[in-house]
């Protein structure tokens, strides 16, 4: 009984794991979430747990305003949430790159997963080889400068 009660509290749970969730930018300049974005807004598509971003395509809806031409500028205020989202972003993607440096230093029997799952340690150069590499990314990701 108990795993039938389990089975269906795991169902139900993977239902709303796979719920698609948008994310927009409201007439104050503040990022909204939710599961329906409102009419005649640029919408996102935010990748959750265990989605594949390349594989989805921005949701937008049409604008209803047609006095706005095509290339024209954004509003101060989406164009201050956007730099703080694209800041946020890079500040998180350093983090990452931090994080992963740190454990390939600290990290004594570093392995990767073999073809059937087994553990196989890295040799001294493979270590070597990716420490510079993370080091590298590090850099890469926490250094100022746009790209």
């Amino acid at each position: 009984m108990k795993r039938v009660l389990l089975c269906a509290a795991l169902l139900a749970w993977s239902g709303l794991a796979s719920a698609v969730v948008y994310k927009w930018v409201d007439s104050d300049g503040k990022v909204q979430y939710g599961d329906n974005p409102p009419i005649g807004v640029h919408a996102e598509i935010v990748p959750l747990l265990g989605t594949h971003p390349s594989s989805q395509q921005p949701a937008s809806t049409p604008r209803p305003s047609q006095s706005e031409t095509p290339n024209a500028p954004p509003s101060p205020k989406v164009k201050q949430a956007v730099d703080q989202d694209v800041a946020a972003s890079k500040a998180k993607q350093c983090a990452e790159a931090q994080d992963r440096y740190k454990q390939l230093i600290e990290g004594r029997h570093l392995y990767k997963l073999g073809d059937s799952g087994e553990r196989v340690f890295l040799t001294s150069e493979e270590i070597d080889t990716q420490r510079l590499n993370a080091k590298q990314d590090a850099e890469n990701a926490c250094s100022s400068s746009s790209p």
